[in-house]
């Protein structure tokens, strides 16, 4: 039985995107499959990752119908959970991850902290970093509105600004609302389909955290 940081482990990435994660794995040596539920992000990562890696389009609950087989190493990062949006959601998910899981396999699904961000209540958030993709420079921008109460969802709005290798810049928008929930939250829902978390990197201060999990005993 082979363990997720062997690597020939069979690694799949839940939440490819554009395919970055799936990128390095793969050429660290692991089998990986990736999928993701947008076929926009499929064809960018299909076009930037290695002919061996299988990329498909699957939302989370349609798991075990479209990829075949079981995994030592499960991914779903990227503050990706939340975009399944209500409680019975994120379990649906979580339970068709958990299906993939190979005999002591191991799932990494990470968050963003909800409740230092509303807490902090920040209105601008810059990326740490510009990104350059096919000459063109992009720099990420959040606008958010967050309520006075935590239950509560709130909006965010991504504005990339993009310049061009012309020197041009124009910009695209993206509204996106978001059901926040604590790591309590996540780690109940993750214990009602028969995962335990082994391992926690969660901080009250720190903006993002991650859990790793395994088949409860």
């Amino acid at each position: 039985m082979r363990s997720a940081t062997e690597r020939s482990a069979r690694v799949l990435d839940c939440a490819c995107g554009i395919g970055t994660d799936a990128m390095v794995l793969a050429h660290a040596g692991f089998q990986v499959t990736a999928t993701d539920a947008g076929p926009a992000m499929v064809a960018e990562a299909r076009r930037r990752l290695p002919a061996e890696v299988e990329v498909l389009v699957a939302r989370w609950e349609h798991l075990p119908a479209v990829v075949t087989g079981t995994y030592e190493l499960i991914l779903c990062l990227g503050n990706s959970l939340v975009h399944a949006g209500s409680h019975k959601a994120m379990v649906s998910a979580l339970s068709a991850m958990h299906q993939m899981l190979a005999p002591n396999g191991m799932l990494i699904v990470d968050s963003r902290n909800w409740e230092l961000l509303y807490r902090e209540r920040p209105r601008i958030v810059a990326a740490d970093r510009v990104r350059e993709r096919d000459g063109v420079r992009a720099c990420c921008v959040y606008v958010w509105n967050i309520p006075e109460r935590f239950g509560e969802p709130c909006l965010a709005e991504l504005l990339f600004l993009l310049e061009h290798p012309d020197g041009s810049v124009t910009h695209r928008r993206h509204p996106i609302d978001f059901q926040p929930f604590t790591p309590a939250d996540l780690e109940t829902q993750l214990t009602e389909t028969g995962l335990a978390v082994v391992g926690s990197t969660y901080r009250p201060d720190r903006q993002r955290y991650a859990f790793a999990c395994r088949a409860a005993e």
